[in-house]
This record gives C-alpha cells, sequence and structure tokens, in this order.
C-alpha cells in the first residue's frame, strides 16, 4: 500500500481546461500536466485515495482499470521524485 501523498508546500497550481500548470517555487521550474496528471493532481489536492482518484480516471476517460491504476501510481512517483508531492504526516489536515 502507498503511503499518503500531498502536495509540497512550495508548489503552486494553475488548473486550465484539460491540464495543469504547477510551479516549484524552491527551484523556479514549471511543469504542465497533462489532463490525465491533471486529474490525477486534483485529486491529491482535495485528498482523496489512490483508489479514488482511479475512479475519477475511470469516469473521466476511456481507459480500463489496470491503465488507470498504472497511471495513478506512474504520476504519484513521478510527481514524488521530482519534489512537487510529499507524503503526509499525521499533522496534515488534507
Amino acid at each position: 500500500m502507498m503511503s499518503k501523498r500531498r502536495p509540497s508546500p512550495d508548489v503552486l497550481a494553475a488548473h486550465l481546461e484539460g491540464e495543469a500548470v504547477l510551479l516549484d517555487l524552491a527551484t523556479k521550474r514549471y511543469f504542465r500536466l497533462n489532463a490525465t496528471s491533471a486529474t490525477i493532481w486534483r485529486g491529491i489536492e482535495a485528498g482523496k485515495s489512490r483508489d479514488e482518484i482511479v475512479t475519477a480516471l475511470l469516469d473521466g476517460f476511456d481507459v480500463d482499470a489496470d491503465t488507470a491504476e498504472h497511471a495513478v501510481d506512474a504520476s504519484i512517483d513521478e510527481l514524488s521524485r521530482r519534489g512537487l508531492l510529499r507524503e503526509a504526516t499525521g499533522d496534515d489536515d488534507g
């Protein structure tokens, strides 16, 4: 089971139609998210569980469950490696 993640406090997100742009204030780097990754990011911002985010992909895109699960896991891994997500702690309210 993967640990709960939340956006880093150094990251600002702008939600556009069908995508999102993230700005990492610590590195001054921008990241453009496609529609799939933007949906995943919005789910993380909202404090949704992995399964809830997978369901959002299944509802919003023409994908099967395996593809949606892989997309969520790969996106969370990539966003974490880039420092855009951090592990949630017991102090996090969501």
